[in-house]
């Protein structure tokens, strides 16, 4: 039988390593960071949080502003369709419409390196999955989209 222990973020951190995923820490969060996702175009951040109450991994699709309607009437077909993971909308104070996937993982009883891969590789799967489809309905905002070139000459509203 496998030693059951309350991870901590250097501990996930390690799993993290051990089963080949690459990771790292910024200076902006607490968060570590999962490099399989976050480098995926359109995905703002996808990160691990240790809570007091188990880990918490969160990733955040920046998704196009005329997407908003047929986001919020496609979300009980992809809640469905994804029960693992808590999807919700998220309008940031620059006007950025996220889609906030998260899972959690309950950790104050102790849990081992196997299950801590079985809940990574589930999450991970059905993240990726949320990205395949929110790429084919084309919800996700590109990097390409964010820079509108500059229109040459003279342009009159009257």
């Amino acid at each position: 039988m496998q030693k059951l222990v309350v991870p901590d973020l250097q501990q996930v951190e390690i799993w993290l390593n051990q089963a080949g995923h690459e990771s790292w820490m910024c200076d902006h969060c607490e968060g570590l960071h999962v490099a399989s996702l976050q480098s995926l175009d359109g995905i703002v951040d996808s990160r691990l949080f240790i809570e007091p109450f188990g880990i918490l991994f969160s990733t955040e699709l920046d998704l196009k502003a005329g997407s908003a309607f047929s986001v919020q009437a496609d979300m009980t077909r992809l809640n469905l369709g994804l029960p693992m993971l808590k999807l919700f909308l998220d309008m940031l104070d620059s006007g950025h419409l996220l889609l906030v996937a998260s899972d959690v993982m309950m950790t104050t009883e102790g849990i081992c390196y196997r299950q801590f891969c079985e809940f990574l590789t589930m999450t991970l799967e059905a993240k990726s999955w949320l990205y395949r489809e929110c790429q084919s309905l084309q919800y996700i905002l590109t990097e390409q989209e964010y820079f509108v070139p500059p229109v040459e000459g003279k342009f009159s509203f009257h």
